[in-house]
């Protein structure tokens, strides 16, 4: 028997389960351009996962930040009200318990990011080969519900919660201890902070959900926009594999 003859069918029984998965495509999701399915999984996944670790690093400052912000003007209101006089301390009790709505209100109602971000982490680690169709799914699911979650923390429902938390603390101070110009200072400041706050909120989840939808992938995350293929090359006595990178 010729073994130099097998030589060819052997390299290709070992190269043909590599190109198959080279060649791998994955389904497009809901709402995303036909594109999308012409990129690799790999890189569909490595979009995903790098834009929701900035954007997770970001939701947690700004979670952070504000949560510090809020706690400082809640201490720092109870520690000034003894210095005031009585009919005056109200004022800062008050403000102080409206404060703490506001960290109360980043407690209750956290940007999803940051545990989604974790979580896909954690599933890739799991998955130390070749990424499939499956994972890739659920990297998408998350990133869905991302930005989903920003989109409900800018929507019209908070900026009208903002508004009533603030007027029904105004009118504590004006019903209840005739503070009417404290009323309107208190609710007036404490519906311009609400609002910056929620001006600040990260949106990088739904940014990039836009860009994978429009699949620009690599583009959007300011990278070249690069593919590549492999394939096989086979000449009379020669056999091997042919790489091909366009950027």
């Amino acid at each position: 028997m010729n073994v130099s003859a097998l030589r060819p069918l052997l390299l290709l029984c070992v190269l043909l389960p590599g190109l198959a998965l080279a060649q791998l495509r994955c389904p497009v999701p809901d709402g995303a351009s036909a594109s999308v399915g012409e990129l690799e999984p790999s890189q569909r996944l490595a979009f995903i996962q790098s834009h929701l670790h900035e954007d997770a690093r970001a939701a947690r400052i700004w979670t952070g930040a504000w949560g510090a912000g809020y706690s400082l003007l809640t201490v720092g209101q109870l520690a000034l009200a003894p210095a005031f006089a009585p009919e005056e301390q109200v004022d800062f009790y008050v403000g102080a318990i409206s404060s703490a709505g506001g960290v109360a209100a980043l407690l209750a109602v956290p940007l999803s990011v940051m545990e989604d971000s974790p979580t896909l982490d954690a599933m890739v680690a799991r998955q130390p080969g070749p990424v499939d169709c499956t994972l890739l799914a659920e990297a998408e699911r998350l990133l869905v519900r991302s930005a989903r979650s920003e989109e409900e923390g800018r929507s019209w429902v908070m900026q009208t919660a903002n508004v009533v938390y603030n007027v029904v603390t105004g009118l504590v101070l004006g019903l209840f201890f005739d503070r009417w110009a404290s009323a309107a200072v208190t609710a007036a400041t404490g519906w311009l902070l609400g609002e910056v706050m929620i001006l600040t909120q990260p949106t990088g989840a739904q940014d990039a959900l836009r860009l994978y939808r429009e699949g620009k992938a690599l583009s959007g995350a300011g990278l070249a926009a690069l593919d590549w293929h492999v394939g096989v090359a086979m000449a009379p006595n020669h056999v091997g594999l042919q790489f091909r990178l366009t950027f």
